[in-house]
């Protein structure tokens, strides 16, 4: 008994392996390229992308991101539109001509017939293409500030923040490029910078993120620094007068309470050397009604370290009197 043949993970019987089964492959097969080779002289109507190279662009102005390929339906002998089909065709474009509409520029489906009619074989016939206009981008290189933006995600130990405010170094990078691509710029981010428990000052070199549609463009920086003080933070309160604002000279006020408790929140090392005398808490004169005794409190001054600041209570009571002494 003959064992089976084996091909890859299929097995041809040893029955059907000579004999009239491998006489009639092998005649399918001549047949088929006969066929074929028969068929290619004559012609046919498909498809085909055409790989363009361009020049004469306008004077002082730059070619942005132009189309790669150009489909068009072509009509030729078999073995040459199999040839262009499956290998492609580089083609040359003249863009001297270009057509100008507001701000942009493109070429018609017949300027194109017209180019590549010189250029492609006289066998070679251009039925159609896929559009029926080609745009181009026309640009000239500028230079332009773009804004820096940190993306932080930043956690603090415990009574500790930033001091002031997070920066970055510099704050804006020159691009330059093509105008049409750098008008579109008009923030760039940094990767992400995660940091947890932090207690001290930060002080990073970080990448800019460039979007991949960027990446042609020029960027003086690709690094910035971004940085920050660090403080440990605590409260503090004074009593402090309430003081009454725009009062007429033939009336004297009395506050019910008169004094207040300021409670401030900054920087350890700020609010360590505050005095009650560095706070001044008022409420307005102006503000009476025949049916509001009852003023509304503001902090007028404070340091400018202090980033926070409550009072005990909104408002206080007023007791007005006449210059003659009647209480109102």
């Amino acid at each position: 008994m003959h064992s089976p043949v084996k091909i890859g993970k299929w097995k041809i019987p040893a029955n059907i392996r000579g004999g009239k089964a491998s006489q009639f492959v092998f005649f399918f097969f001549v047949s088929c390229l006969l066929w074929f080779l028969i068929k290619l002289p004559n012609r046919y109507t498909s498809t085909v992308s055409l790989k363009p190279s361009y020049s004469g662009v306008p004077k002082n102005k730059l070619l942005v991101n132009p189309p790669r390929t150009i489909k068009a339906d072509i009509n030729a002998k078999g073995m040459r539109l199999l040839g262009m089909k499956y290998f492609g065709r580089e083609v040359h474009i003249d863009l001297s001509g270009l057509r100008k509409k507001e701000d942009r520029f493109y070429l018609l489906a017949g300027d194109l017939k017209k180019q590549l009619t010189n250029i492609l074989p006289e066998d070679v016939e251009i039925r159609q293409f896929a559009s029926d206009t080609l745009f181009f981008s026309l640009g000239e290189n500028i230079i332009r500030k773009v804004k820096i933006v940190p993306r932080t995600d930043i956690t603090f130990a415990r009574d500790y923040r930033i001091y002031d405010s997070l920066t970055v170094s510099p704050p804006e990078i020159n691009v330059f490029g093509p105008d049409v691509e750098v008008n579109k710029l008009d923030t760039l981010y940094t990767s992400r910078v995660t940091l947890k428990d932090v207690n001290e000052d930060i002080r990073m070199n970080i990448a800019v993120e460039i979007p991949q549609q960027y990446k042609n463009l020029e960027f003086k920086n690709k690094k910035v620094v971004i940085k920050a003080r660090v403080e440990r933070f605590s409260e503090k309160k004074f009593t402090v007068p309430v003081f009454v604002i725009n009062v007429p000279e033939e009336k004297s006020v009395k506050t019910f309470p008169s004094e207040v408790e300021v409670i401030c929140e900054g920087a350890l090392k700020d609010i360590s050397r505050l005095r009650p005398s560095d706070f001044r808490v008022t409420c307005n004169f102006e503000a009476i009604t025949d049916s509001v005794k009852y003023l509304p409190l503001q902090v007028s001054k404070m340091p400018e370290t202090i980033k926070k600041v409550e009072l005990s209570r909104h408002g206080v009571e007023i007791l007005v009197k006449n210059s003659e002494g009647d209480a109102r």
